[in-house]
């Protein structure tokens, strides 16, 4: 998975602006594009949490013009 993907997948889980998605790959690595999304601000993450299975992830989709 990377970044673009990332931000494509957690588009299509909105409901508005907020979004919950689990995802179920490399949690480390999945962890780490949030944060990147997040520090270029088209994101806010309120919650990301560890799976079994994969990662959590919880927060606000920001508007980013394109």
């Amino acid at each position: 998975m990377n970044k673009d993907r990332l931000f494509k997948f957690i588009q299509t889980s909105t409901r508005g602006n907020f979004f919950s998605v689990e995802i179920t790959e490399d949690g480390t690595k999945v962890v780490q594009l949030a944060k990147e999304l997040e520090k270029e601000g088209r994101i806010k993450l309120r919650e990301c949490k560890r799976k079994e299975k994969g990662v959590y992830l919880e927060g606000i989709l920001k508007f980013v013009p394109s």
